[in-house]
């Protein structure tokens, strides 16, 4: 018998063995990026909404920092491992996605677009869910994200009332029912942005009992 075999599995077990490594510590890596620009931007819940220009643009080098980690993961994946350990980053891009989306609508009050997530992470979104022939961030990873926004939004809406801009909740809740109304046009076929998707409600109605509560008490018209 040619033990050879067996040495040549070894090398290749070995190797799939340093590289699952590598991908660990760049995930770690990545997080720990996300997690100092999710502090930062939570700073946003408690100003006004003419403060937040400064939030947004202090954070630009978190930005920076998060697509130089989600390159170095990138480097490690050949296109044809690229599900075999997608779910080792697939949280941490989601997380990624998030502050991206939030920031973008605290800056310029809109929906991020892919577009947009290309330019703050580096790496293209896979609109088309075509062939992998690249690193990319998944369809799914990017609507986690925009699902992510509407409890920013709703924990929004209570703070500007805490800081006493009862003006915001009105451009906050119109915001987000469009939204809403967006999302209720995909057919998701993913069990986990279903289940994510059905919680939107909640955070809708807790915008609304803002609004009702601003009304009641004559803050607003």
């Amino acid at each position: 018998m040619d033990v050879q075999i067996f040495i040549d599995l070894q090398d290749r077990l070995d190797q799939e063995t340093s590289l699952f490594e590598e991908v660990r510590e760049a995930v770690k890596e990545l997080n720990k990026t996300c997690r100092l620009a999710s502090a930062k931007l939570a700073k946003a819940h408690a100003v006004p909404q003419s403060q937040t220009h400064e939030i947004t643009e202090a954070i630009t080098p978190q930005f920076a920092a998060i697509k130089k980690n989600i390159s170095a993961l990138a480097k490690l994946i050949r296109p044809a491992a690229f599900y075999k350990y997608h779910d080792m980053w697939s949280n941490a891009v989601n997380t990624a996605c998030s502050l991206v989306i939030f920031a973008v609508y605290l800056a310029d009050a809109r929906l991020a677009s892919p577009e947009d997530i290309e330019k703050y992470l580096g790496q293209k979104v896979n609109v088309t869910n075509g062939e992998i022939t690249e690193f990319v961030i998944t369809i799914e990873e990017y609507l986690h994200g925009v699902i992510s926004l509407f409890s920013e939004l709703s924990r929004l809406a209570v703070n500007s009332v805490i800081v006493n801009d009862v003006k915001r909740p009105q451009a906050i809740s119109t915001f987000a029912s469009e939204l809403y109304s967006g999302f209720q046009l995909l057919n998701l076929k993913n069990d986990s942005l279903r289940r994510r998707f059905d919680s939107i409600k909640y955070d809708i109605k807790k915008i609304e009992e803002v609004q009702y509560d601003l009304r009641v008490r004559g803050l607003t018209a």
